[in-house]
């Protein structure tokens, strides 16, 4: 899901539901971003989380064939292209933790 739809589907449910709270996390050493957006929806307490990270073009790794030697992975990422991956949670009273909802269970 690329920036505009993101935002779009944030405008959406803010005109329907109402955001409660909206933050981002940003962890630089792993070039990521986390969008967290938590709302009433008709199923209850809900909460949207998209992951953005920058894509792995290169794996190396560094290694010794000799007892003791170390082994290193260096990743080299792409400074373009992004892959995004978002979750729908809803909250378990019983449980006080957040359920994963599957989407292609709602598409039935």
């Amino acid at each position: 899901m690329n920036d505009e739809k993101w935002y779009y589907l944030l405008e959406t449910i803010d005109e329907k539901f109402g955001i409660d709270e909206k933050t981002k996390e940003e962890v630089p050493e792993k070039r990521l971003v986390v969008e967290k957006a938590i709302f009433k929806g008709v199923g209850g307490r809900m909460k949207l989380e998209r992951t953005t990270r920058a894509v792995v073009m290169d794996r190396q790794v560094k290694f010794s064939k000799r007892i003791g030697g170390e082994t290193v992975e260096k990743y080299v990422y792409s400074d373009t292209e992004k892959s995004h991956r978002v979750v729908l949670y809803k909250w378990d009273e019983e449980r006080k933790t957040w359920q994963e909802i599957d989407f292609r269970k709602l598409a039935t």
